[in-house]
């Protein structure tokens, strides 16, 4: 199994992907590769470009971009949505979902990380 590569959408800290890369994941964040602020489709289309999954709080307008790219028949490597919940909650059911689901798994999926409890 190929876990799968994340990015880390703008509201998630930086400090997320370091301690996820220190456990050997290959991990991304909007702060990181200059893309804080952009739009909710710059970041999906960013995360795309790398084939990772993308991880964030943003529920509604990435529901929608999920919709548009089925709609188009595009392809995205996964949007993993999570409700705020301390970083501490988010680190330890990514390494959950980091070690249970393949990246072909996600592959044009929304997951909600609270199914990683």
């Amino acid at each position: 199994m190929h876990p799968p590569k994340l990015h880390l959408n703008e509201h998630l800290s930086p400090k997320l992907a370091v301690q996820l890369r220190q456990n050997g994941f290959d991990i991304t964040s909007s702060q990181e590769a200059g893309i804080l602020s952009e739009p909710d489709d710059v970041q999906l289309e960013f995360a795309v470009s790398q084939q990772r999954a993308i991880v964030s709080f943003n529920i509604r307008d990435f529901e929608e971009l999920h919709l548009k790219y089925l709609s188009a028949q595009k392809e995205h490597w996964g949007i993993i949505l999570s409700s705020r919940v301390p970083m501490s909650v988010v680190f330890h059911r990514t390494l959950r979902l980091l070690t249970s689901v393949s990246a072909e798994e996600l592959k044009c999926q929304i997951r909600w990380l609270n199914e990683f409890q």
